[in-house]
């Protein structure tokens, strides 16, 4: 693994490591353990696994919900695997596949608007054979749009008969979009901002919850909070960039977008996030 500011170069059959710029502050996305990254990699020597594990011990511990006999938990596959396990373990409650994967249907999230709600459709196949009359815990990776969750929330109920359905993310809620590359979406179609207060501090609170469970159309919903990072992956939040859940970023113009998708989102251009307000023009 290379540090910011280095290259490898390959010359006369040696191979060695340059610097060619010095080191300022990382700011590595947090959403590489989380969703991106293959579970067997280890990115700036934290493990990506080991980093889901402890996501799903950690809302294992803060899990307030009553757990009985027909209690199973379901990761919505695959990236949420390794969370379900852990919050399972941690619970010794059964983790089972009650949901199948398309593996036709690639990342969701990043699909454009006129595909996106027909792949989420046909993402997952859930099974009454395990879910009926359950109650399930869904173990999932992120929410950002919620156009899978939400739909996958209808059928777990009417095709798979769940019981109860009580969602756990083992990633903070997402507040704002990705200005550096990720196709996360303006901020107007983002899930999580519709219910986000004003005065928030990276940590969900209970009122926020129940809207947001209330419209997922689910019995309960808990978030890991933005310093739950530090634990999960074991190094200091501040080497991160967590613009998405924070909605404060690591660059001048990083701050500067989200001030015009804010703007934009209350004027009426939720779709328009780069547009510049007249009174900026």
């Amino acid at each position: 693994s290379l540090e910011p500011g280095c290259m490898v170069v390959i010359e006369d059959g040696r191979l060695r490591t340059e610097r060619f710029a010095r080191p300022r502050r990382p700011a590595h996305c947090f959403f590489e353990w989380v969703y991106f990254s293959n579970v067997a990699s280890v990115a700036d020597r934290a493990s990506v696994y080991m980093c889901r594990a402890r996501s799903g011990e950690l809302l294992a511990e803060m899990e307030d919900q009553p757990v009985d006999a027909d209690s199973i938990v379901v990761p919505v596959p695959d990236t949420a695997k390794a969370a379900a396990d852990a919050f399972a373990y941690r619970l010794r409650v059964p983790c089972v596949e009650g949901l199948i994967r398309n593996r036709y249907v690639g990342r969701t999230f990043i699909q454009p608007n006129s595909s996106r709600g027909r792949s989420a459709k046909s993402k997952y196949t859930p099974l009454p054979e395990v879910l009926a009359g359950k109650r399930v815990f869904l173990i999932e990776d992120s929410i950002v749009r919620s156009t899978t969750l939400a739909g996958l929330v209808k059928r777990l109920f009417r095709q798979g008969g769940a019981r109860e359905i009580h969602v756990r993310v083992a990633a903070p809620p997402i507040v704002a979009p990705c200005f550096y590359g990720i196709d996360m979406s303006t901020l107007g179609e983002l899930f999580a901002p519709k219910f986000t207060p004003r005065a928030y501090n990276g940590t969900p609170g209970k009122a926020m919850l129940a809207k947001m469970a209330q419209a997922l159309g689910v019995s309960s919903l808990r978030y890991l909070s933005v310093g739950d990072l530090e634990r999960c992956l074991q190094m200091d939040v501040g080497s991160l960039c967590t613009g998405c859940v924070r909605g404060r970023y690591p660059t001048r113009w990083g701050n500067r977008l989200m001030r015009l998708a804010a703007a934009n989102l209350a004027a009426g251009r939720a779709g328009r996030t780069y547009e510049q307000p007249e009174r900026e023009a």
